[in-house]
Parts: C-alpha cells; sequence; structure tokens
C-alpha cells in the first residue's frame, strides 16, 4: 500500500506590532520627518484649533448648519446654484473667451474716447453681430418677465 508523504509547512513566525514599532522609525524616516512638517505647518496656521473646535462642537455644530440649510431660501439658492452651474457649464469655453476678450478690448477703446450719444449706439445696431446680441438679450428679458 502506499505510504502517506510527511508534509510539514513552514512555520512563519508572524512579526509582533511591537518589533514593527520598533524598526518603522528606520524604515519610514522619509515620510515620518515629512508628516512632522505637515502637522507643524497645520498647527502653525492654524487648522489644527480649527478641526479640534469642530470636533469638539459636533452635534451642536450640525444642528446649526442643518438648522440653516433647511430654510426655503437655502434650498432656492442651492438650486439655483446648480442651475447656473449646469448654465455655465454648457456654454464652451471658446464662446465665453470670445466675449471676454470683445468686453476687454471694448473697456480700453471707451476709456479712450468720450461717452457715445445715444443716437451713435442706435446707429450701432445696423451691425448684424449687434443686433443678434440685442436679440439674445430681449430673450433673457422676456424669459424672465414671464417668470415675474
Amino acid at each position: 500500500m502506499a505510504q502517506p508523504i510527511a508534509f510539514q509547512a513552514p512555520i512563519n513566525v508572524p512579526t509582533t506590532n511591537l518589533e514593527q514599532l520598533r524598526t518603522a522609525p528606520e524604515k519610514h524616516s522619509e515620510a515620518v520627518l515629512s508628516a512632522y512638517e505637515l502637522l507643524q505647518l497645520l498647527h502653525d496656521r492654524g487648522v489644527l484649533n480649527l478641526l479640534r473646535g469642530l470636533v469638539d462642537g459636533g452635534d451642536e455644530l450640525i444642528g446649526t448648519i442643518t438648522a440653516a440649510v433647511n430654510t426655503p431660501e437655502s434650498i432656492r439658492t442651492i438650486r439655483n446654484f446648480i442651475l447656473l452651474t449646469k448654465f455655465f457649464g454648457s456654454i464652451p469655453p471658446d464662446v465665453v473667451s470670445s466675449m471676454v476678450d470683445t468686453v476687454n478690448a471694448g473697456a480700453e477703446r471707451e476709456k479712450a474716447r468720450k461717452t457715445p450719444s445715444l443716437l451713435n449706439l442706435l446707429w450701432r445696431l445696423r451691425n448684424e453681430n449687434s443686433r443678434r446680441a440685442a436679440a439674445a438679450a430681449l430673450d433673457l428679458m422676456e424669459g424672465f418677465g414671464k417668470q415675474l
């Protein structure tokens, strides 16, 4: 008959936490020094005091924030912020860049000249681009007026 083969698994003695703690400063000296520097910066800037205060006043602070946010005005503000974020996110960056460049150039140009007359402003509406911008502004005013 077959004889069983004797097998003995190698014994791995796990290192204890105490041994790991003794060797950690040598292995991770650079990281430990960096952590101390970060801790000192947080202390110098008052962030640690702020965090300690937040943890101390935890329940009271959460209650105050919840009471402040749980008003109709706050809810509308959060909704409006989300809607405006979506709106501004939908505008291509090149359009915004072009608008900023145009406004800056126009402001510099107008500083050098005297204030245009009303007739001069109406005269500028002959330009197709001016009429397009005026139409967009009027659309915005009409939409706002519908909601009033």
